[in-house]
């Protein structure tokens, strides 16, 4: 009779004995890792994985576009300094009605009503407030 075939993969230097289903399904799985690597390299992709050094790995090099800019944020904030800086300079009353419709969320006839003035008169100075923040801050 013939004699039954050992089946044996290299795992860590070393051979081990394993089933013919063991045996042909890791040869199946090492075949196709060897076949994406060529395509890849056929198609010329490029991992990230390449770029790896002792100290970083190659996707530290992947710029974060979901993160804000440093420079954005630094000029968003020069920006509300200078905002702030404006609405220092309105009277007592165009900083009210600012900060009402602005920081407070409350509409223009919200407002209307709390302080017993038309609602067009609000509309209308809050348009005159802004084009004066507007010209301030281009200053």
């Amino acid at each position: 009779m013939a004699e039954k075939k050992e089946y044996r993969i290299k795992v860590q230097g070393q051979l081990v004995p394993v089933t013919e289903e063991v045996y042909v399904t890791y040869h199946r799985m090492k075949r196709r890792e060897t076949y994406l690597e060529e395509r890849d390299t056929a198609n010329g992709v490029f991992h990230y994985s390449a770029m790896d050094t002792g100290e970083t790995t190659g996707e530290d090099g992947i710029p974060d576009l979901t993160s804000p800019r440093v420079e954005d944020l630094v000029v968003d904030k020069l920006i509300a300094e200078k905002l702030q800086q404006c609405l220092a300079q309105l009277s007592k009353e165009e900083q009210e009605l600012i900060y009402a419709l602005f920081f407070r969320g409350i509409s223009e006839r919200q407002w209307s009503s709390e302080t017993g003035l038309h609602y067009m008169t609000i509309h209308d100075r809050k348009i005159k407030i802004l084009g004066k923040l507007k010209k301030m801050i281009e200053k």
